[in-house]
């Protein structure tokens, strides 16, 4: 009986672990969120949209996301999406990432604009985002380049 006693605690420890680490993994997503907010609009008002550093480019995008709202009339919702042509991305729930590639290509096709059909069920919101990536030697002699 004492290794089953020695196994549930070993058990235990893991659990914990698992909570203490989502725990931090949303505290860390939160802070990586606020800094990267910071840093886009540092980049902005430098007008440095593209920054090379310790081997990485980092560059400043315009993004827009197209979130589903909560708690709206999902069979309203779904209809509109099949009026407007969107019906083959419902699998009565839309994957985020589809959903903001059929917002996108929406939007494109429609003056830039999101049609009023949507209001009620998508809510746009624009950030900027930053990313992150392994600095090639053409793009360090282009950034050293504009650095002289």
């Amino acid at each position: 009986m004492a290794d089953i006693f020695k196994l549930i605690d070993e058990y235990k420890e893991f659990l914990d672990t698992k909570d203490r680490l989502k725990d931090e993994t949303t505290a860390n997503n939160k802070s990586l969120e606020a800094k990267r907010k910071e840093l886009a609009q540092a980049m902005i008002d430098a007008e440095s949209p593209k920054i090379s550093r310790g081997g990485f480019l980092y560059s400043l995008q315009d993004k827009t996301k197209y979130n589903k709202i909560g708690g709206c009339d999902e069979e309203a919702f779904f209809s509109t999406l099949e009026e407007h042509g969107l019906g083959d991305i419902i699998k009565r729930t839309v994957n985020t990432q589809t959903l903001n590639g059929a917002m996108a290509n929406l939007v494109d096709e429609n003056d830039g604009e999101l049609p009023e059909d949507f209001e009620e069920f998508v809510k746009p919101y624009q950030y900027y985002d930053v990313t992150k990536r392994v600095e090639t030697n053409k793009a360090a002699k282009k950034a050293k380049k504009k650095e002289e």
